[in-house]
């Protein structure tokens, strides 16, 4: 499962020196982290069997350093559509700008 970690940063520096992906268990991979400028928030994409079993690792790394949302999120392409909202057409098609 794709799980998306929204993270709000206190201490940017001690956050970003424990973010050590390589020291993690292999049954997670960190797909794309995307920082603000300032290392304050960020949003990481991660592939993992479970929300649960990302939080027990995730946490005593950076816990204390960050409040961190932890979301299960889909995607295939690169942009995905949430498979429970209905495709519905409307009226005028895509010739709305």
């Amino acid at each position: 499962m794709f799980v998306l970690v929204q993270h709000v940063i206190s201490e940017p520096a001690a956050f970003w020196n424990a973010a050590d992906p390589s020291a993690l268990s292999p049954d997670v991979q960190l797909l794309h982290t995307f920082p603000t400028p300032d290392g304050t928030r960020a949003a990481c994409i991660w592939e993992a069997q479970s929300i649960e079993r990302l939080r027990a690792i995730l946490e005593p790394l950076v816990g204390r350093y960050s409040s961190n949302e932890y979301l299960a999120v889909e995607n295939r392409e690169g942009f995905a559509r949430p498979s429970r909202v209905p495709k519905v057409a409307t009226s005028s098609g895509a010739s709305r700008r």
